[in-house]
């Protein structure tokens, strides 16, 4: 098992935002995967959320595969199957890339 300490809140603590500054997060989950990446969206006002739970087989650290779920800041929710974290990286890209 991995043990994980709690560290600073490093999305909480950055300065304002400049414009056309897109700011993306993530969250390595154990349950309520949506309600609790929705809620670090909004409460650390993020552009996007990539989320994953780590209970899932292939998932989290350890691993050369994940599966997410990404939301933004328009409501959009987009769970994506088991992949290659390299693949992975590029999804988070395009969605960077793609974000209104």
């Amino acid at each position: 098992m991995l043990a994980l300490e709690p560290t600073t809140d490093i999305l909480k603590d950055l300065p304002p935002r400049r414009a056309g500054q897109i700011v993306v997060g993530f969250a390595a989950e154990t349950g309520d995967l949506v309600a609790r990446a929705r809620a670090k969206l909004l409460d650390k006002a993020l552009d996007l959320i990539v989320a994953n739970d780590l209970t899932e087989p292939g998932a989290g650290f350890g691993t050369e595969t994940n599966r997410a779920t990404f939301l933004d800041r328009t409501g959009r929710c987009d769970a994506l199957p088991l992949m290659s974290k390299h693949e992975l990286a590029h999804r988070i890209l395009d969605a960077v890339l793609t974000l209104p």
